[in-house]
């Protein structure tokens, strides 16, 4: 009974119990993180940056299989919902959420191949599902006029 009271764990904490773990793990503000990101992405996800307000990457080389585990758990425990997974030979890709009253408060990309390299990358966030879905929109149009 207790545990359906208990509040869920935000990136943060999967971050800070596995960072030892990564062989390079960064905690990156989003004014600095922003400063190398182009014009070109900033039109199209300018929303995004703007209300992002940390990024976190962990790089795994050597130990992927026990924290693909591990993350999974986490996912599962904290009810993150899949925003979209994309399979490209070996390499898979899932995003993930995390929302809070109709805000979009995480979200978490995992990216990882069969030959034991993943990487995570938590983004901090306060976007609207409408906002989500704006951004969304727009980088699927701008990718099919690119491609005609």
């Amino acid at each position: 009974m207790l545990s359906s009271f208990a509040q869920k764990e935000n990136f943060k904490t999967f971050y800070q119990s596995n960072k030892d773990r990564a062989e390079v793990s960064l905690n990156i503000p989003s004014f600095f993180a922003n400063m190398f990101i182009s014009d070109e992405d900033t039109d199209e996800f300018g929303v995004f940056l703007k209300k992002s307000k940390n990024y976190k990457i962990m790089v795994f080389n050597n130990n992927m299989a026990s924290v693909q585990k591990d993350f999974k758990k986490f996912a599962r425990r904290n009810k993150l919902k899949t925003l979209v997974r994309v399979k490209d030979g070996n390499e898979r890709v899932t995003v993930y959420f995390r929302e809070t009253k109709d805000r979009i408060k995480e979200i978490i990309v995992n990216v990882h191949d069969k030959s034991d390299e993943m990487v995570l990358l938590g983004i901090k966030t306060n976007l609207t599902m409408d906002e989500l879905s704006a951004m969304v929109e727009a980088s699927t149009k701008n990718k099919s006029i690119a491609s005609n």
